[in-house]
């Protein structure tokens, strides 16, 4: 059973692009040219998985955001993606009373209400608009995928809204709803039923209840989401164990510091989205000047298909420069290697080796194939070799810049209970005086075990 959660979510992904086309679906229907209108959110979830290369290329020619002001653009279908909220139901009643497009395709990131499809049924039918709702779809897709076994459920401020003394009784709930709303959008992406398990009390126990009981009610049904395709077979023989933590279980790691390759890009280098940004480069310019190329903002996407993150991820920061060093050793080597073969039959040509024409017609032919095969692979390592070299340096200029390693070496000496308390205060006194306050970066978003989503055959 497959649980790699990140191309699963692509997958219906490019199916939503592709207007849900079925097998009576001519092609000219499915790659239509198409406009793609966004929510905030949404466009964080097609972020990491889709780039604009890719958009283009399922013939997305623009992609807006709902709030933003749009002109109307005839004859041209729609593929809205966003959440069932009453703002964005208003926003799409509207662009529909003013024909901005020719059809509107509308996919809810999750389930939508009855209260809110009759507002849009209202609203619609008021501007005398419904035919321009093509197609509507509850997509299940209120995640983002960062990696094939990480995601994240874009709730930012869930901790505060949980914990907060002062919360009310409806905040907490509206947050517990969107958790269970999340974690119910994973569950049918990958199609399996959960054993579900948590610590008594506390929010996990309460989003665990609430989770078990929304999958019950809609395992109720006879035609449901895990009984339809190839998912059900899995849903039934197999099912994850799934194991919900409340946060405060294991505090301590919101507020301990790595020194491994990804957690220090994310923590320091501001990851987000799988996507960093360098800072412009300003060192030895003088004030004022115009910054050349070489010296602009710089952005850098590390994802599943990056070679070297995910083989050096988890290395301690400097042994990511060894790798480099060595990878790109083995990327000269190959240069050479090809290189070689060329000079190696011009010597031969030039010493005047004799050779049939057929043989020499015959290793000519095969030293060009394996140039022209060799060389994109080549150069696109060279990029990412280059990318992680900008990266690694403007690590390297942070960590001396705000002594890092000092901070994680005194964070490792309280773990073992060694720490000098002296030492420590007067490091806190320091930092308090030059910045006015704690200037240590604490992560927020922890990373997801691996053991968390175990397969246990029932």
């Amino acid at each position: 059973m497959s649980l790699n959660i990140r191309q699963k979510q692509a997958d219906a992904l490019l199916r939503m692009l592709h207007l849900h086309s079925t097998a009576g679906t001519t092609k000219e229907q499915s790659d239509l040219y198409k406009v793609l209108i966004l929510d905030r959110f949404c466009k964080d979830v097609i972020a990491p998985l889709l780039r604009v290369n890719e958009l283009r290329s399922q013939g997305v020619t623009l992609h807006l955001l709902l709030e933003a002001e749009r002109q109307q653009i005839p004859d041209v279908p729609a593929v809205y993606f966003v959440q069932p909220t009453t703002a964005n139901i208003e926003r799409i009643a509207q662009d529909a009373a003013q024909s901005l497009y020719d059809a509107m395709h509308i996919n809810f990131a999750t389930s939508i209400s009855s209260r809110l499809l009759e507002q849009l049924a209202v609203g619609v039918i008021k501007a005398n608009a419904v035919r321009r709702i093509a197609k509507l779809y509850d997509e299940y897709l209120s995640f983002i995928a960062l990696e094939p076994s990480l995601f994240s459920l874009g709730l930012p401020d869930c901790y505060l809204n949980l914990n907060d003394p002062a919360a009310k009784d409806i905040q907490i709930e509206a947050a517990v709803s969107q958790i269970v709303d999340g974690l119910f959008s994973v569950l049918v992406t990958l199609g399996v039923v959960p054993i579900i398990r948590s610590p008594k009390g506390g929010a996990a126990e309460h989003v665990a209840a609430a989770l078990e009981n929304k999958l019950r009610d809609h395992l109720k049904a006879r035609s449901n989401l895990f009984s339809e395709g190839t998912s059900a077979l899995a849903a039934t023989l197999s099912r994850p164990l799934l194991v919900i933590f409340d946060r405060n279980f294991d505090l301590s790691v919101m507020l301990q510091h790595c020194w491994s390759y990804k957690p220090l890009v994310q923590d320091v280098l501001g990851l987000k989205l799988n996507r960093v940004t360098l800072a412009p480069d300003t060192a030895g310019l003088p004030p004022g000047a115009s910054l050349l190329p070489q010296h602009q903002k710089k952005s850098y996407d590390v994802d599943d298909k990056d070679f070297f993150w995910e083989s050096a991820g988890a290395l301690p920061f400097p042994k990511v420069a060894e790798e480099v060093e060595t990878q790109l050793q083995q990327y000269k080597a190959a240069v050479d290697e090809i290189n070689s073969k060329t000079a190696a039959q011009q010597q031969a040509d030039a010493d005047g080796v004799v050779l049939d024409h057929e043989e020499m017609l015959k290793r000519n032919t095969q030293n060009l194939m394996s140039a022209v095969s060799s060389l994109p692979e080549l150069q696109e390592k060279k990029k990412v070799l280059d990318k992680h070299t900008n990266l690694a340096t403007a690590l390297l200029s942070a960590i001396k810049a705000r002594g890092l390693d000092g901070l994680y070496n005194l964070e490792e000496d309280l773990l073992m209970g060694k720490a000098d308390t002296a030492a420590l205060n007067k490091l806190l006194q320091v930092q308090t005086q030059h910045t006015g306050c704690l200037d240590f970066t604490v992560p927020v978003t922890g990373r997801v075990p691996r053991a968390v989503l175990q397969t246990s055959y029932v």
